[in-house]
């Protein structure tokens, strides 16, 4: 089996292909080469440079599956760059699809628990109500439609996960916008002081990427044609209570504070989601990985790069 996997060296992309770069011919897709040191084995992927508006239906022969996983990962572009969640997440999507109408390989687009918004009924499940409250999680929406659009039109088979937070080894912790849970964990593990939206008295369902990877596998290879999935651990946990870990594991006690979020967060932002995933447990998968022992793995991960970083202060 053929896979072409674009956003390939993301934080989840680059971790699919490395999944299954040692069962099939992998290809990734990304702006740069930026990230290549993700892949445990490059010299089994086939790395192209590019953009989704650059492929055409010549790139998708013989591509038995496309995971689409390239798009922005934050809601702060509006501040800055405001066509670039259109241009990344919609713009880029049709490209895909245009490319792929002729050879019909399965599709599975990596969707965001963001379009759900701030939901009163918890957890959320495949039939909650969407109100995302940025364009990031907007245009990931939209993007789902543009799926099932082109998957009924051109007769192909497509399916949609969408993701709570994931985390893991392998993601950046020097970014406050996105993975902001990284971030925390790194300042912890320097003794830095940390503060925290709301002191942290929030609930997530947070994924971590192994259990991630394993769910979109199995969707993209045993799921029905035009599925749904919400993909989670299934366990929601206290913000608060996550850091306790980290502390735990760390031996280290840094000064935690509380901060009220700033307006535009207070916009945009999700407060407490919970994921119901029973219907991915249909497929037979379910996650693996506790909280304790992601935390305890992602931690050893950044610790190669702990004795060449001063303690300092978290922003």
């Amino acid at each position: 089996m053929n896979v072409l996997i674009t956003g390939g060296l993301g934080f989840v992309g680059s971790a699919i292909a490395n999944r299954l770069c040692g069962e099939h011919g992998v290809t990734v897709l990304a702006r740069s080469e930026q990230g290549l040191d993700r892949l445990n084995q490059s010299e089994r992927v086939t790395v192209r440079v590019g953009t989704l508006q650059g492929l055409v239906a010549a790139d998708i022969a013989g591509i038995d599956v496309v995971i689409h996983c390239a798009s922005t990962v934050d809601n702060y572009n509006i501040l800055s760059e405001p066509y670039l969640d259109v241009d990344t997440n919609l713009t880029g999507t049709i490209a895909l699809l245009e490319a792929c109408k002729e050879h019909k390989p399965r599709f599975l687009y990596v969707s965001t628990y963001g379009v759900y918004g701030n939901l009163t009924d918890l957890p959320a499940n495949e039939e909650s109500r969407c109100e995302p409250l940025g364009t990031y999680p907007a245009t990931k929406l939209c993007a789902e439609q543009f799926c099932r659009v082109y998957g009924r039109l051109y007769d192909f088979h497509f399916n949609i996960c969408r993701l709570t937070n994931v985390y893991g080894p392998g993601d950046r912790f020097d970014n406050t916008r996105k993975g902001a849970f990284h971030y925390l964990i790194w300042n912890a593990m320097r003794g830095a002081p940390i503060n925290i939206y709301r002191g942290g008295d929030f609930v997530r369902d947070y994924v971590y990427i192994d259990d991630a990877v394993d769910a979109l596998v199995t969707v993209a290879r045993a799921a029905p044609a035009g599925e749904l999935y919400l993909v989670g651990s299934g366990e929601p946990v206290r913000f608060g209570d996550l850091i306790d870990s980290v502390h735990r594991q760390t031996g280290r006690k840094s000064v935690v504070g509380a901060m009220a979020p700033p307006r535009f967060h207070d916009v945009v932002g999700i407060v407490d989601f919970t994921a119901d995933i029973s219907k991915l447990r249909s497929l037979g998968w379910s996650p693996k990985v506790g909280y304790d022992e992601g935390i305890r793995r992602t931690i050893a991960s950044y610790e190669p790069h702990l004795r060449d970083a001063p303690a300092g202060t978290a922003a």
